[in-house]
């Protein structure tokens, strides 16, 4: 007898190989969720800023976030703001330190003049204990993604989305 047709083994065979190649095939072409968690990151800052406005009216205290290459934190100003010798990091609780995914960078804006990296008093992000802001703007970018978080004086926080950095 001379069959002409696959058999079922083959058939089976040739679908596992096809699934296996879609499936390094998917994994090579995404990003790891880096645009999800750049997202995630973009609001987690907003919703903290937000918080730590209403916690600086409501204690009645100045709050601090310093940049870092790989995150950033918050402090309590305990001291005046012009010498601003005394910051206490916050440790722990909502406002504790934050580290970045890998992948993610940041650009930070103190009324329109870039954040130096140094930890002086210049290059920290007030919140004013009326709940005002130092206006700022954060640029989070990853692969082609860019989210710009941007508050202004009177604490009013928003934030976009561009397609390329």
């Amino acid at each position: 007898m001379n069959n002409n047709g696959f058999t079922l083994i083959e058939i089976m065979v040739v679908i596992v190989i096809i699934g296996i190649i879609l499936g390094f095939a998917t994994l090579s072409i995404g990003d790891g969720n880096l645009s999800q968690k750049l997202k995630q990151e973009t609001q987690r800052l907003a919703y903290l800023l937000e918080l730590a406005s209403q916690e600086s009216i409501i204690q009645s205290k100045e709050i601090g976030v310093h940049f870092d290459t790989d995150g950033y934190r918050f402090c309590e100003l305990q001291d005046e703001i012009t010498t601003c010798t005394k910051c206490r990091t916050i440790t722990d609780g909502v406002f504790k330190p934050r580290i970045l995914p890998v992948g993610i960078e940041t650009k930070i804006y103190l009324d329109g003049e870039p954040m130096l990296s140094n930890k002086t008093c210049q290059n920290m992000l007030l919140i004013l204990s009326s709940g005002e802001f130092i206006p700022f703007e954060v640029i989070f970018t990853a692969n082609e993604l860019t989210h710009r978080l941007t508050g202004n004086m009177i604490g009013e926080i928003s934030i976009l989305t561009d397609e390329s950095p």
